[in-house]
């Protein structure tokens, strides 16, 4: 990086963007490892914290590292636990630690102080890089350093919708009771004696003594709990189970709970830490031990001196996790009620120990299918349905499905041509028209009627059909290549790139006609057959590619553009559009096409549709309606024109082409200028 010249002794080595959990535990790795030696070190903090606002708990053993550096800190350790008001269990061996934020936050400020690193009260509005160095700017100063350690929360505002995002949240009173009533080794956890109100919520109990307790009400749901209601639950729960009690202090916090993984910073000296580099447990909210590792392995590659990736730092987790994760997530989103039923049963038939090495995710795949077949099997097969649809899978297995029908029916020779209609035919009813059919609200100008909208639409179809009539190799060429950059600017849509730039206008147009090539030069035999039927004449030039081997070469060469697209964007969803390729090769070209047009091009577009207009997909089926009719009918009068079409498959796989680039080419158009507006 170039920039201005800077004096070296006005630039921090580290830059640490809050004094959180995460950045502490860094700092404090980083000095027991006396990796700060002769380093310039700042802190921004906006808060002079002097009160206990989190708890930080994990189960630990007794040798484990983070018991044996953070010991000064445990204010207290339970060696039985108690689960929904089952039989205590004994967890000796894996205590379940205590820790007060308060504390954390003081032992860490002291270790600095020896270390003479810097605090600042300030609030950070942004980062940029300034030369060799970047620049963190507040309302008042900037601060410049050579590596931050970012723990701003991430933006969940705006996340799209593939992801959930749900709040663990929480209210507790910090008591103590007339009477000796808590057994101070044993803390119970998820005790669901409260109303779910729709929601999963439940009691946590943390003794301090025979006397004191945190007795806290947790909620996983869409919305936060509210204060007042945790307030008058907690009263009634404590005054009937234990008695007259005073509050010495009270807890209230949030933590999110989403699929969503923040990416990791552009900027190789920028790294995320805490929530920011997705050390929350999504499904739990348990972070405290992840950032303790994260801590560790931080510390570790700064000692060896390697910053090489440094923004790419991170803990990994293992995929099948996730997927549990999600399916858990989607279960509290959509069947919120089911959460009691979950998790009683799994801690009812599970060993406390199993449980825990699950939620650290150390249990084999074994062990992991015998945890699930302890658990309601019905709400996690609708969770693997949402889950399908939600991430696109269920139209791949439905597109699979459908072609195996069409072997199996193919293999017998019975009604071929039928079972293709009945696949095609209602993909077509469902998403392939009426996507098109919504272009009427894609641009709304107020002084254009939907009137004059409809004869312009209706006039730009009318023109193109009498092109085709006149001159239809023309015509054919044109479909093409508006159709390739159609196809590809909705692929790119689908990595979330807009077309901002000549390149990327090239990259879709190349993208969406390799697209095309593959599937005529994948069929080009039955491809060469239908475009005869247009009276089309090829020049000499392009009959070279009647030969089968060209036709090969052009497949082959499309598919490997397009696999390698895919490798670059590395948006490895799309491995779906080459599936569905890939089935279409031993499928007749109409199917083979309508396997990619419907399952690929029209759901994303419907689903691009969605997002962009905010509507749900009722709410665009009833708009989309009196167009779907319209198009209908467009193609029946065309098979009227054109009557041999209904007797002769290749004939009606001409008049359908022609039928599609009609109400394509303005179509077209208008998504353009929509995915340029949104």
């Amino acid at each position: 990086m170039e920039g201005p010249t800077i004096e070296k002794s006005k630039v921090y080595d580290f830059l640490f963007i809050g004094l959180g959990a995460s950045n502490s535990l860094i700092l404090l790795s980083l000095l027991k490892k006396k990796c700060l030696s002769n380093k310039k070190v700042a802190i921004i903090e906006a808060d002079d914290k002097d009160t206990n606002d989190k708890t930080y708990c994990f189960w630990a053993a007794p040798s484990d590292s983070i018991v044996l550096e953070l010991a000064p800190l445990i204010s207290h350790s339970y060696t039985k636990i108690e689960v929904n008001q089952s039989t205590s269990q004994n967890i000796e061996d894996q205590p379940y630690h205590y820790i007060k934020s308060i504390d954390l936050y003081n032992h860490t400020q002291a270790a600095l102080k020896i270390d003479n690193a810097t605090i600042f009260r300030d609030t950070v509005n942004h980062i940029s890089s300034e030369g060799d160095f970047y620049t963190v700017s507040s309302n008042s100063t900037n601060y410049l350093a050579s590596y931050i350690f970012d723990s701003r929360p991430p933006s969940l505002s705006d996340l799209g919708q593939k992801e959930i995002y749900l709040h663990q949240s929480f209210y507790g009173l910090h008591i103590k009771c007339e009477n000796e009533v808590f057994n101070e080794d044993e803390f119970e956890m998820m005790n669901f004696k409260v109303e779910q109100d729709a929601f999963t919520q439940f009691i946590y109990i943390l003794p301090f003594s025979k006397k004191e307790a945190l007795v806290e009400l947790t909620r996983f749901g869409e919305k936060k709990i509210d204060v007042a209601y945790a307030k008058e639950i907690l009263n009634k729960i404590i005054s009937k189970d234990y008695g007259n009690y005073e509050v010495l202090a009270d807890e209230d916090g949030c933590i999110p709970m989403t699929t969503f993984r923040n990416s990791a910073n552009s900027s190789e000296g920028i790294l995320h830490t805490g929530a920011r580099a997705n050390l929350i447990k999504p499904s739990t909210g348990y972070a405290f031990k992840r950032m303790h590792a994260f801590a560790n392995k931080t510390s570790e590659e700064i000692l060896k001196g390697n910053y090489k990736q440094f923004n790419k730092l991170s803990l990994e987790t293992k995929k099948r996790f996730r997927l549990y994760d999600r399916l858990l997530l989607i279960i509290l989103l959509y069947w919120p009620g089911e959460g009691k039923k979950i998790f009683t049963q799994l801690y009812k038939k599970q060993g406390i120990h199993t449980i825990f090495s699950f939620l650290d995710e150390k249990t084999t795949l074994l062990q992991e299918l015998k945890i699930f077949a302890s658990l309601p099997i019905l709400p996690f097969l609708k969770a693997v349905y949402i889950f399908f649809k939600k991430y696109n899978y269920l139209r791949y297995i439905i597109a699979f499905l459908a072609v195996v029908i069409y072997w199996v029916f193919d293999y017998f020779t019975l009604l071929s041509p039928l079972i293709i209609s009945l696949i095609l035919i209602p993909g077509f009813l469902y998403v392939g028209i009426p996507h098109g059919a919504l272009d009427h609200i894609l641009i709304a100008r107020k002084e254009k009627t939907l009137l004059q909208f409809c004869i312009k639409y209706f006039l730009i179809m009318g023109i193109y059909f009498i092109v085709w009539q006149f001159f239809p190799m023309l015509s054919l060429l044109f479909f093409i290549l508006f159709s390739a950059f159609h196809f590809g600017e909705s692929e790119l849509e689908e990595e979330g790139l807009n077309l901002s730039s000549l390149l990327l206008y090239a990259k879709a147009f190349i993208f969406g006609l390799c697209i095309i090539l593959f599937i005529i030069f994948t069929h080009h035999t039955e491809s060469k057959e239908i475009i005869s039927l247009f009276n089309v004449n090829f020049p000499l030039s392009l009959r070279i590619f009647d030969q089968s081997i060209y036709a090969v070469w052009i497949a082959s060469i499309s598919f490997l553009y397009i696999l390698i697209q895919i490798l670059l964007s590395k948006k490895y969803a799309h491995f779906g559009l080459l599936f569905l390729l890939l089935l279409g090769i031993k499928t007749p070209l109409i199917l083979a096409f309508g396997l990619y047009f419907i399952f690929q091009h029209s759901l994303n577009a419907w689903g691009h549709l969605q997002h962009g207009l905010k509507m749900d997909g009722f709410t665009l089926y009833k708009k989309a309606l009196p167009f779907t009719l319209s198009a209908i009918f467009f193609l029946c009068a065309m098979l009227f024109y054109n009557s041999v079409a209904v007797l002769n498959l290749n004939e009606f796989i001409a008049t359908l082409f022609i039928f599609l680039s009609c109400i394509s080419l303005p179509h077209f158009l208008l998504m353009h200028l929509f995915y340029k507006v949104k």
